[in-house]
């Protein structure tokens, strides 16, 4: 697990696959909501979020920091721990607090798995006393018509006034296992006039259901149909607490609303009618769905503790970046809110969707049918599936031209499916597909050398980088697509045409790149020869993942890894940049040349140890310089190699899709 003794600004991304997002940050405070429809704009905090504990013998506290209220907060030691869709916080003072939330993520299980809900359970050790929870209303893109309706154990939060058009239509609900009492709404604003007049102007929260349960006395309820912009409705709920006993209680949403944006209805809907549905059902499962979501935890090699870290926190995207929609659709932001492309490919689903290949392969299949819908109609691959949406595929971001990387990776990912779950039905249904859209990939070869040729447009997944001829990267994912495509003609018994001799003659010409230590970044402009990009082991990384023969000599291979190895990783304190000349100088070309991805340089760490070439302590360099600055339930796409931070700083693609690129180690 990953610990911290504060974490402000996020926390573990919880929420079941394409139901939204909450955080619980290092202060006990709900933040960056992503639940109502609103993947891209996340509130950034719930400020009627309380988590609150009275002792039988003295005066209640926040079990939280920084609350701005006269009611003190806890005093004493708060760790934070995170270990995805699990988070843990232990506050230790007069007595011991241990504070866990989790969302289900069940392998094999869908329906669990997607479940719109937090789980939440709080331990007082050393003293019994009355625990309660509030949340606020959020339901609806405006206040008015808000209200909350007390139900047996919890709290029913919807608005009367919405309807179709708002994203933000729907319901959520509050429960507790042994409720004691139920506060279903006051308001959270202090009166205007206090605010005016008050000497404190930080005090902006109502304190009247805290200052009551402070004096032993039952708050004041006041549930009521919200038709002023100045009322904010929170409900709590509460519950007795023995000392040592562990009470839990259930956040649920449900959001039926749609936008022009996404049309679409969410999974949860097909089983649940509303989120006090979900609440109940939640509660009744609690421990065994805990439970199954920790046995996965405990399948993950523990050999490299660091690295198990990394494997399960990356995991994180199924929560932040997927969808699942009411008819079963599914896919994975690029980046949710700054680059909000659906089901991107090029380095990019490719690795996102490991975990969903090893726990969720009907859901890989389920992309890959909506994928291959979209292929155009000479063959070429689109880019995604659309900002925003399933069904408006883009030819790339910086298309016209096409890019060249986007065929080769349909192919792979295609047979990928088929190598680990054996579903050759699958695999006959996309080979006309597949073969179609190889045979786009071949017409891109315009001087019959084999490969395909860059048009100095910035046509691939180095979109930063105006490349003109056949580049390394290119090369090498296009000839492991032949060699997949080949191995599925053996396996359907289909007739293979000319592909042997197109296969050979692209070695060659991949060869040809070989300077006799590495094989150069590409051959045409910008002229750069004698430097060591990362992008050439990107289709060896697909080849070994498949079991494919290599896609060229090992030796030349084992040689261009050694290089990288002795050169890109050890240039940079942070991490290992994409771009490096054999003197060491980092390639200044583009932020694409000068930063590292760190989706790729996991795929090459891996690529290394099939080598006996050991990546690792770069791969954990960089790791760890992700943790130190927070970001590891928000990798970004690329960091630089200068200042280790995000690259760009202030508008980075946000929880990136490759994050989950150190699953490939359990392949």
């Amino acid at each position: 697990m990953v610990i911290y003794s504060s974490l402000p600004s996020q926390g573990v991304p919880m929420g079941g696959i394409g139901a939204g997002k909450v955080e619980i940050n290092g202060e006990v405070k709900l933040v960056n909501i992503s639940i109502a429809n609103n993947w891209s704009s996340p509130f950034k905090i719930m400020r009627g979020f309380h988590v609150f504990f009275k002792p039988n013998e003295t005066d209640g506290v926040f079990l939280q920091r920084r609350v701005g209220q006269s009611i003190k907060e806890f005093q004493g030691d708060l760790v934070y721990e995170g270990e995805y869709p699990f988070t843990r916080i232990s506050m230790k003072g007069k007595y011991l607090v241990n504070f866990e939330a989790f969302s289900p993520i069940i392998p094999r299980n869908i329906d669990d798995s997607s479940l719109p809900a937090l789980g939440i359970s709080i331990k007082v050790s050393g003293s019994s006393g009355i625990l309660g929870i509030s949340i606020q209303n959020i339901v609806g893109t405006r206040t008015e018509g808000r209200i909350n309706l007390a139900r047996e154990g919890g709290i029913f939060m919807t608005n009367l006034k919405t309807n179709e058009h708002d994203p933000a239509m729907g319901n959520i609900s509050i429960i507790a296992e042994k409720p004691d009492l139920v506060l279903a709404q006051y308001n959270l604003r202090r009166k205007l006039s206090e605010v005016f007049y008050s000497k404190d102007k930080s005090l902006y929260e109502n304190e009247e259901p805290w200052i009551s349960i402070n004096s032993d006395q039952v708050p004041r309820d006041n549930p009521h149909e919200v038709t002023g912009e100045s009322d904010e409705p929170v409900g709590i709920v509460f519950s007795k607490v023995k000392d040592g006993e562990e009470i839990r209680f259930v956040f649920s949403w449900y959001f039926s609303g749609k936008h022009v944006f996404y049309p679409y209805g969410h999974y949860y809907q097909n089983k649940f009618k509303d989120s006090w549905e979900v609440a109940k059902y939640f509660k009744e499962e609690f421990l065994r769905l805990r439970n199954e979501t920790l046995r996965w935890h405990s399948e993950i090699p523990n050999d490299i503790p660091w690295l198990k870290d990394a494997i399960i926190n990356s995991t994180y995207i199924l929560s932040t970046s997927t969808w699942l929609d009411d008819n079963g659709r599914f896919s994975i932001y690029e980046s949710p809110q700054n680059c909000p492309y659906q089901g991107t490919i090029g380095t990019c689903y490719e690795l996102g969707s490991l975990p969903v290949l090893l726990m969720f392969p009907e859901l890989e299949k389920s992309f890959l049918k909506l994928l291959a819908s979209k292929v155009r109609e000479d063959g070429y691959v689109p880019h995604d599936l659309g900002f925003h949406s399933l069904d408006i595929p883009t030819d790339g971001t910086t298309s016209p031209p096409r890019w060249k990387d986007m065929n080769p990776s349909f192919i792979l990912l295609v047979y990928r499916y088929f190598k680990f779950t054996g579903d050759k039905r699958f695999l006959e249904e996309l080979f006309p597909v597949m073969e179609k859209v190889l045979e786009w990939e071949i017409s891109q070869d315009k001087d019959g050398d084999g490969l395909p040729e860059l048009e100095g447009e910035m046509d691939n997944a180095f979109d930063a980088i105006a490349i003109k001829g056949v580049d390394s990267y290119t090369s090498s994912l296009f000839i492991a697509s032949l060699l997949a495509f080949m191995r599925a003609c053996d396996i359907l018994k289909r007739e293979c045409k000319n592909y042997a001799e197109i296969l050979k003659r692209a070695r060659d010409s991949f060869s040809s790149l070989f300077n006799g230590k590495y094989f150069i970044p590409w051959r045409g402009d910008p002229k750069i020869d004698n430097a060591i990009f990362l992008g050439q082991f990107w289709g060896e990384w697909w080849a070994t993942l498949l079991g494919l023969d290599h896609i060229i000599d090992k030796e030349k291979m084992a040689s261009s890894l050694n290089w990288a190895l002795r050169v890109n990783a050890s240039v940079s304190q942070y991490c290992t940049p994409n771009l490096v000349k054999e003197n060491g100088e980092i390639v200044m070309l583009s932020p694409q040349t000068y930063s590292s991805w760190p989706r790729l340089l996991t795929a090459v760490a891996w690529i290394g140890k099939k080598y006996g070439i050991d990546f690792l302590p770069a791969l954990k360099k960089e790791w760890d310089n992700l943790v130190n600055q927070g970001l590891v339930w928000n990798n970004p796409s690329r960091i630089s190699a200068i200042t280790g931070k995000p690259e760009p700083v202030t508008d980075f693609l946000d929880h990136y899709v490759g994050s989950s690129a150190f699953w490939t180690f359990l392949f």
